[in-house]
């Protein structure tokens, strides 16, 4: 069974990829960025976007190449070819298992990563478990549709994401003091090389476009959705970085768990109405994570589906067994520290699904292309 269709039209792609990107890992993102860098951390998600851009270079050439299909259905012809798709499929096992328990275990950080948020901030005395399975509970009934629902939900949920990523930078000018971005200097780009790349694992989910690429409408502008979004995201983390240097300064951050909900903090100030804006921000970024979580899980489950070639009740049946494990691998940290130490060896093991593999990919696709090509130039060559 081949994927649902091409469905997904230029904005939808362009939603799909930055909500896939934008997600829990904002709200540390000025701490992590200027723990080296100090006032240059903003360096970091910047380096980070130029690094994440070399393996989307990739997808977008294997997209074009192969357009209508999917990482899953592409892979078997890359590396076997037309006349020996069975020793492809088989050369796939390795990259899809990647691919597939990247996401999966991506999607568990990212529920346990919120549900920290949650009861450390807003909801004191609510049990994590019980974040954890309400928020696996919504994405498991989101796995339950097509993936057309997908698509449709990252469109509407797009502008209210808009909301917290603006609010940001504007809060950030109140109490700002332009001094702790000062100097501008870089003592190493050795460290910044290294903050670049650890700060990429907040580009994560841009290999979504691994599998909705291959769904993009014909005709739709995949290249003008990807650069947009990524350029978006890269201006967002940016900002993010600037906004916490300018009003805590690198030193304070330091001390603080999610120096972007203090941000937030920051605004009551100025004179807002609400007396607690950071639960309202919380309450709005519930939209961001949840795409973020959706896409990565019903990823997950859809490349099984494609990989076996079944349909929707295998989808669903899978969805619900996966949702039991998934809720056990996101209480494997057993406090916030071991999150931040798992979510960082999480990174390491995801750079082979999210650079190596859509890059190998990509070369060996050429490699065969030009080989291909010079048979056919001598023989025009001797007639």
């Amino acid at each position: 069974m081949a994927n649902q269709g091409r469905i997904v039209s230029t904005w939808q792609l362009t939603t799909i990829m930055i909500n896939s990107m934008i997600g829990v890992g904002i709200l540390s993102l000025p701490r992590t960025v200027s723990t080296t860098l100090h006032e240059t951390g903003w360096l970091g998600p910047l380096i980070g976007g130029f690094i994440a851009a070399l393996p989307i270079m990739a997808i977008l050439y294997l997209s074009k190449e192969y357009p209508g299909l999917t990482l899953v259905e592409y892979s078997p012809l890359v590396l076997g070819g037309k006349g020996s798709r069975k020793w492809g499929r088989i050369l796939s096992y390795p990259w899809m298992f990647l691919f597939v328990s990247f996401q999966f275990l991506n999607a568990g950080m990212v529920v346990r990563g919120f549900g920290e948020v949650v009861v450390t901030a807003v909801l004191l005395e609510t049990p994590l478990e019980a974040i954890i399975i309400t928020l696996i509970l919504i994405v498991l009934y989101l796995c339950m549709h097509e993936i057309e629902v997908v698509v449709r939900i990252n469109e509407l949920l797009f502008p209210i994401m808009l909301i917290p990523v603006f609010l940001i930078p504007y809060v950030s000018l109140v109490s700002a003091d332009w001094n702790n971005l000062l100097p501008v200097r870089v003592d190493s780009w050795k460290d910044a090389l290294k903050t670049g790349i650890g700060t990429f694992q907040l580009y994560t989910g841009f290999e979504l476009l691994l599998i909705f690429c291959g769904l993009s409408m014909q005709g739709a502008k995949i290249g003008l959705a990807t650069w947009f979004g990524l350029v978006f995201t890269i201006i967002s983390y940016v900002l993010t970085a600037v906004a916490g240097i300018v009003v805590f300064g690198y030193e304070e951050l330091q001390r603080m768990i999610w120096p972007t909900l203090e941000l937030v903090k920051t605004a009551q100030r100025t004179g807002w109405l609400l007396e607690r804006l950071e639960s309202a921000f919380l309450a709005i970024w519930v939209s961001s994570v949840f795409t973020t979580l959706g896409n990565m899980y019903y990823s997950t489950v859809y490349s099984i589906r494609i990989w076996f070639h079944k349909g929707i009740w295998f989808q669903r049946i899978t969805a619900i067994l996966l949702a039991v494990l998934l809720y056990f691998v996101t209480l494997l940290p057993q406090n916030i520290v071991q999150f931040f130490s798992f979510a960082k060896h999480l990174t390491h093991y995801g750079y082979p699904a999210t650079i190596i593999m859509p890059i190998f990919l990509a070369m060996i696709h050429w490699l065969k292309k030009q080989t291909a090509d010079e048979p056919s130039d001598r023989k025009k060559g001797g007639t």
